[in-house]
């Protein structure tokens, strides 16, 4: 179930490299545009059920499976794998979740954090918006490039 949450991450490291305002604008609508549809069969899952957080822990555990299935080894990823992964999600998961503003966007992104912070051991691991993201970059590191 929700088999494209492993296509989502391919090419992960490379969509992290040399990472600036306007090419986080180009990669993050791509991503936006490649995967809307699996992040709204995920909300589609949750509005199918009673109890929406019990639902959105469902999708969650079912992601992180998918996603350790895929780039880990024996159920653990490396220190970087978890690193990049995070980053990742942090970069163009939560933010495409949230910019979908469905009524279970919240509590979707609470249970795929909780699970992550869980499986990668990170209690400190927490999500944000594109907009507060998008906010956050330079065009220019010093003013130099």
């Amino acid at each position: 179930m929700f088999d494209n949450t492993v296509s989502m991450f391919e090419g992960y490291r490379s969509k992290l490299k040399k990472i600036k305002k306007k090419t986080y604008e180009e990669r993050f609508a791509i991503f936006f545009f490649d995967n809307r549809a699996c992040f709204e069969d995920m909300f589609q899952y949750i509005v199918g059920r009673e109890d929406t957080e019990v639902a959105a822990k469902e999708v969650a555990n079912i992601f992180a499976e998918n996603v350790f299935a895929e780039y880990g080894n024996a159920g653990k990823l490396s220190a970087s794998d978890k690193t990049d992964l995070s980053l990742f999600m942090i970069y163009f998961v939560f933010p495409s979740i949230l910019k979908l503003e469905n009524a279970n966007s919240k509590v979707l992104c609470d249970m795929i954090r909780d699970e992550w912070r869980k499986r990668t051991d990170n209690p400190a691991f927490d999500y944000t918006t594109y907009e507060d993201l998008h906010g956050s970059f330079q065009e220019k590191i010093f003013g130099i490039f």
